[in-house]
Formats: C-alpha cells, sequence, structure tokens
C-alpha cells in the first residue's frame, strides 16, 4: 500500500515545492494509502484498545511527528499507466472535501472524521488498483481480508460496507455514510468521477441535479484545486507518467529526511555508551532506539521469548511516539514460531513474513506484514527478540543489506545483557560475603572495616565517635529451655529492633555468636547514653511481646584522640562485662567524658 503521492511526478512537484513540518497533517489529508498504513500503525492491538471515532489530526497526533515523517518517505515510483489511480485519488479528495462541508451543515457527525471517512471510502478500489499496477495483477489477498489485517475501527468499517458494491440504501445507512454517499455524487458532479463510472451514469447525475447542487459543485471543485495547488499539484498541469516511466530511477528521494543510516562502528558506540547501566531498561532502550536510529526501521519491539510454551512476552518499544505497549503477552503462529527458532538456533537475523490463511499472531498484534527477528541471549532461560518493522514507510527488509547491522544489534545486546549479569552475580556475591545469612547485619569483618575507618575519620576531623558493644543475655539458656529455632528468632528480633532503632549513618553487625558491634559516628557519649538506654528497655519490650526472656547487656565507649580499634574494642569489652556483673540488662560506660 505505498503513498498516493509516491507516484513519481507528483512526488517530484511537492518536493520542489517544498514541505515544512507544520505542513504534515495538511499533506496527509492528500494521500489516503498514507492516512490507510498510518491508522493501521495506530490501532495495532500491541497498543490497546484503540478510539473508534478517529480524525487525520488525532491519527497524526497519535504517532507523533517523526512516525507521520515516515507515511511520505516510501520510495518513489514510475508506474506505467496511472491515470486510474490518479482519477480514484481525485474523486477520493473531493469526496472527503465534500464530506466535511456536509457534515458541518448538518451537524449530523464531526466533519474531520466525515472527511477521513470520505477519503477511505473507496478502500477496496484503492487496494485492487494499486495492487494491479504493482504486480500486473490483482493482489492475492482481498479487500476484506486487508480491512481485518488493519484492525480498522468498526465505525468505519461500517461505512465502508455501506459505500461498497452491495451498500445498504436510505435509512439503512449509518449516518456518516448518508453523508460520505451524498458527498461522492457531489464530486461526481464537480467533474470528479469515480474511474469505473461510465458516460451514462454521469448524464443521469447531471440530469437529476438541481440548481444549487450544481452550484456545490462548481465551490466543491474550486476547493480541491486550490487545496490542491497549495502543494503545487495543479489540476491544469499535465503529469508526466509517460515521460517518467522508463527511467531507471525508482528512487526520487523522499519528501522528508528519510530513515538514516549508520556505519557498524556508530551503531556500536551508540549502544555501548549504556554499558554501565545498572538494569535492562538502559540496555533495551539503547538497542531499540539504534534500530530505529541507525537501521533505518519505523518501530523496534524488544521482546522475551519462553520456549517452553511457545509464547513472546513484549517488554519495551522505540518508534518516536509516546504510545504505550499494552498487550505484553503474544503466542505467535506456527510459522512465526518457526522463524524464532531459526533465528535462536543459527544465532543469526531471520525475516518473518504474514502468511493468508495462518491465525493471528505476533505479526497480526504489531499490525506489520514482516518483520525481522533478530536473536539475544540464545543460553538465557528466556532468550530476548528485536522485532524490527518498516510498516510506515514501507521499505523492504532485505536479509542481504540488513544483516550486518540487526546482528551487530544482536551480539552488541546479548554482550551487555551477559555484561550485566555479571555485574549483578558479583555484586549478589559481595553482598553475601558481607552480610550475616540470620540476622541480614554486617558481618564481623565488614564491621570492624567500617569502625576502623570511622576512626580514621574521626583522627581527621576531630569529631567524636562512640562504640556499643552488646550482648544476650542468658542465651545459651534461652537456647536449651526454648530450643534453637527460639533462639535464631531471638537474634533475629534483635537484629531488627537494631535496625529500627538506628540511623542510617550508624553500623551494625553480628560481632560473634549473640554479640553485636554497633558504631556511631559524630555522636558524643551523652547522646549514646541515651541511644543505649533505649536500646535495652525496647529489646526486653519485644522480648515480652514474643514472649520470651530477651534482655540485651550494653557497653559503650567513646573515642580518644590516642586510640586505635584495638583500644576502642577492648574498653567496650570491659564496659559490656561490667553491665552483666551488676546484673544485666542495663548499660555500662567507660570514657573520659563519664
Amino acid at each position: 500500500m505505498p503513498s498516493v503521492l509516491a507516484i513519481r511526478d507528483l512526488r517530484r512537484r511537492v518536493r520542489n515545492r517544498g514541505i515544512g513540518e507544520d505542513e504534515l497533517v495538511p499533506l496527509l489529508h492528500l494521500d489516503p494509502m498514507a492516512v490507510l498504513r498510518g491508522l493501521r500503525a495506530a490501532t495495532a492491538p500491541v497498543f490497546g484498545c484503540p478510539p473508534e471515532h478517529w480524525t487525520i489530526l488525532s491519527l497524526a497526533q497519535s504517532l507523533g511527528q517523526p512516525l507521520t515523517r515516515r507515511l511520505f518517505d516510501t520510495p518513489a515510483r514510475g508506474i506505467a499507466g496511472t491515470r486510474p489511480i490518479r482519477h480514484l485519488w481525485l474523486h477520493s479528495i473531493a469526496t472527503a472535501c465534500a464530506a466535511s462541508e456536509l457534515a458541518q451543515a448538518s451537524g449530523l457527525c464531526d466533519p474531520e472524521e466525515a472527511y477521513l471517512h470520505g477519503l477511505l471510502h473507496d478502500l477496496p478500489e484503492w487496494l485492487s488498483l494499486i495492487g494491479r499496477y504493482q504486480h500486473g495483477e490483482a493482489p492475492g489477498i482481498s479487500a476484506s481480508d486487508w480491512v481485518a489485517r488493519c484492525h480498522l475501527p468498526a465505525i468505519l468499517v461500517e461505512t465502508l460496507t455501506d459505500c461498497g458494491q452491495n451498500a445498504r440504501h436510505g435509512a439503512d445507512r449509518s449516518p456518516i455514510a448518508t453523508i460520505v454517499h451524498a458527498a461522492e455524487l457531489l464530486a461526481e458532479l464537480a467533474d470528479f468521477p469515480h474511474p469505473d463510472q461510465g458516460l451514462e451514469a454521469t448524464t443521469a447525475n447531471l440530469a437529476a441535479a438541481n440548481k444549487a447542487d450544481l452550484v456545490a459543485a462548481q465551490r466543491l471543485r474550486r476547493q480541491v484545486e486550490s487545496t490542491l495547488r497549495a502543494f503545487s499539484l495543479d489540476l491544469t498541469m499535465p503529469d508526466f507518467e509517460t515521460e517518467l516511466d522508463g527511467s531507471g530511477e525508482d528512487d526520487d528521494g523522499p519528501l522528508f529526511c528519510g530513515p538514516q543510516h549508520g556505519t557498524l562502528d556508530e551503531i556500536v558506540l551508540g549502544i555501548l555508551n549504556c554499558a554501565q547501566s545498572k538494569s535492562y531498561r538502559g540496555i533495551v532502550t539503547a538497542l531499540t532506539a539504534g534500530a530505529v536510529r541507525y537501521g533505518g526501521y519505523d518501530r523496534a519491539f524488544y521482546v522475551k521469548w519462553n520456549p517452553a510454551i511457545d509464547r513472546v512476552f513484549v517488554r519495551s518499544k522505540a518508534d518516536s511516539s509516546a504510545r504505550r505497549v499494552a498487550l505484553s503477552a503474544i503466542d505467535p503462529n506456527p510459522s512465526e514460531v518457526a522463524g524464532i527458532r531459526q533465528a535462536h538456533q543459527a544465532e543469526r537475523p531471520v525475516r518473518i513474513d504474514a502468511l493468508s490463511g495462518e491465525p493471528a499472531g505476533l505479526l497480526s498484534a504489531l499490525s506489520v506484514d514482516e518483520a525481522l527477528i533478530v536473536p539475544l541471549n540464545r543460553d538465557f532461560a528466556m532468550p530476548a527478540l528485536l522485532v524490527l518493522d518498516r510498516s510506515l514507510s514501507l521499505l523492504p527488509i532485505r536479509l542481504v543489506q540488513d544483516a550486518s547491522m540487526a546482528t551487530t544489534l544482536g551480539l552488541t545486546g546479548s554482550l551487555l545483557n551477559e555484561n550485566l549479569l555479571l555485574r549483578w552475580r558479583r555484586q549478589r556475591a559481595l553482598q553475601f560475603a558481607a552480610i550475616d545469612d540470620l540476622t541480614r547485619l554486617f558481618n564481623r569483618r565488614i564491621g570492624i572495616q567500617m569502625l576502623d575507618q570511622e576512626i580514621a575519620r574521626s583522627i581527621r576531623s576531630g569529631k567524636p565517635l562512640t562504640v556499643l558493644m552488646c550482648d544476650l543475655d542468658h542465651f545459651k539458656q534461652l537456647n536449651d529451655t526454648f530450643g534453637h529455632p527460639k533462639g535464631d528468632l531471638a537474634l533475629r528480633a534483635t537484629a531488627d529492633v537494631l535496625r529500627t532503632t538506628l540511623r542510617r549513618a550508624d553500623a551494625i553487625c553480628r560481632y560473634g555468636g549473640e554479640e553485636f558491634l554497633i558504631v556511631l559516628p559524630e555522636t558524643n557519649t551523652d547522646e549514646a547514653t541515651v541511644l543505649a538506654a533505649r536500646l535495652f528497655t525496647a529489646i526486653e519490650a519485644r522480648g515480652n511481646e514474643m514472649g520470651l526472656p530477651i534482655t540485651i547487656s550494653i557497653g559503650l565507649t567513646a573515642f580518644r584522640p590516642t586510640d586505635n580499634l584495638e583500644g576502642m574494642l577492648c574498653r567496650a569489652d570491659h564496659a559490656l562485662y561490667a553491665s552483666k556483673g551488676a546484673g544485666r540488662n542495663r548499660f555500662s560506660a567507660d570514657s573520659d567524658e563519664t
């Protein structure tokens, strides 16, 4: 379904005139096939349930400016005998203009929605003509199949039905179909007949027209001529199809910038910018954005594949629009599954195509006819895929030209994912080496390291530092009486109280079996004394809640200018045993400040 403005001489006229970004929507009003492709992309099931009522403006807003531009970046074509296509094109534009005017006058529907319906009301004829001139014969897929593939809104399908060969008449038509039917008759009076309309039908319409109809038809013709002339598409100028056919040039350049293609070095360097990303999201964003930017693809989807159940899960996308993925889990059809398996087994990109008669699957959910599957991380339990398409610009996917770029994307993405996984595993290993399994506090080694660092900081800054050495009272007796599971529960409860009572800047570690070391940076003896009192009373209260005799003795010491690690630990230990000697469930201090 190429753009009508891809016909070479029409393309040249528009390009010579020059198109600004603010003229995208007005230009879209003149291209039924671009509107259809845009509507197909906007209503893709992967983006959820679309609205029923569309206008060309709302379509452009849904796609966003970059995707709307791509609708006009289809390859230019010099097609022999395009006169019926041009006549159908003018008939569609005239019908759309008339439908908008009639809707405005009658108030039966939104004028802009009526314009879109009028522009697309001859969709079956469009598909038949374009297929015939592209391939020398009518397309193998019927118009009804195309309508189903495009996931068109039900209200638009109803208009196509009411305006088709088996159209309903009179009161049976929907209001918008009634307006489009009247607009089509007005377009014929304005000398924009349907290419299949014979002389007899035209004569009959003229005979049945009254003066008001003829005046409206003249006004419509002036409106169409003015609209086309604004884009250098003057109806009085002859077309150049005969002269340009056979020139051997298939592409006269895009109307806008066209897709960007980068070298392999640019692709790799662009993606490697996210090498230090702490999550898969950064890598996925770089991969999908790189495919769109450097590979000339319209959309790129990052998909996870579960080979056990042959289901794919859409995780992310890049298409320069603000739309969100709504349908995440998709069951590919058999041919798509075969393509996905082939890509992962061979570790190379594979093109998959929508086949007639196959059930809906991945391509149907994305509303595309072909896509490139790029495998990533084949050894993962759930490997990933990049699904790339050019459904808006209609540039073909050719494995020979696209394989190098796609393979580079896949290999670079796989390496980044594996590197991230290794970094995660290393972080977890370091964390497990530093954390006590039972209490989830730092272990003794980390606690001593942190105390050593805080001593060095206090020496440099002169700020206070206090250490608490804590020990659960009669812990062996608790284990013997209630059992070791209850003893473990008492240790975890004590750790929880320490965590919730202390500050984030304080360091807590499990120093021994039932011993805990607490490092309090920038804390003087008075502040530490208040905290120690809160700790032993809170721990006793938690024990009472649990029905266990949990109490704790605490030894407190403060940093001295001549102190070292061993000296502080020794004094804190002496203070701890002073608390135990004084009856336990209390704290004692060994400090020059007391």
